[in-house]
């Protein structure tokens, strides 16, 4: 994360988009950027898109990260563990046709809490494909639970259908994480005043025992 100055404003964000293959996270992350929808992909390397987006009236440029073949066991355990590091904040997708990658959210969350040893990271849950209901097998009850156990934020949504979904999510991504940055510019303000309260304060002690003598 980076701040522009004396305004302190949040710039810059790199987002994480995790989940299960075939759920949906390259069209979703094309979707939010270009507007449109594209069915179909076969990416077996993790791209990047970047782009720039304007936020509750401000503007902001995006890093996004979006993830392939990425399980939290095995190989590729350390190469999701170097994406985690990397991203401010994070989208955990999964579809509600397939009960595998809604029963993955669990582990992705718990893996960005203990990489970056702290809770509450910015983190929505997001589940497609909720215009194929003829094979839903995961109820939207149940991600509505999961994501209030996690502490998450939470959309159901169809990539196929629209953008403004989409968008919300993203959004509501990027507030969590412009939030997250205020929160750490605080601690270290205050941890600056208490260093320079600690000096004076040594200073003082140290000008009254030279008076003593």
């Amino acid at each position: 994360m980076t701040d522009c100055g004396q305004n302190r404003k949040l710039t810059r964000a790199k987002l994480v988009v995790l989940g299960r293959d075939n759920c949906g996270k390259t069209a979703l992350c094309v979707r939010f950027i270009t507007k449109r929808f594209i069915g179909e992909y076969d990416h077996k390397k993790e791209v990047t898109y970047r782009c720039q987006k304007l936020v509750d009236k401000e503007v902001i440029d995006l890093e996004i990260l979006d993830t392939a073949n990425k399980v939290c066991v095995g190989p590729a355990a350390s190469s999701l563990e170097s994406s985690i590091k990397w991203g401010d904040g994070f989208l955990i997708m999964y579809s509600v046709t397939d009960r595998g990658s809604f029963e993955s959210v669990s582990r992705l969350k718990r893996l960005i809490d203990h990489v970056k040893q702290t809770l509450g990271i910015p983190t929505v849950i997001v589940a497609n494909k909720c215009d194929m209901e003829n094979g839903r097998v995961v109820r939207t009850e149940e991600g509505q639970a999961l994501a209030s156990d996690l502490r998450c934020n939470f959309y159901e949504l169809s990539v196929a259908e629209g953008t403004a979904a989409v968008e919300t999510a993203f959004n509501q991504l990027v507030r969590e994480v412009r939030l997250e940055f205020y929160r750490h510019l605080l601690a270290m303000d205050k941890r600056s005043r208490m260093l320079q309260m600690r000096h004076a304060l040594k200073n003082k002690l140290t000008r009254s025992k030279t008076m003593q003598w």
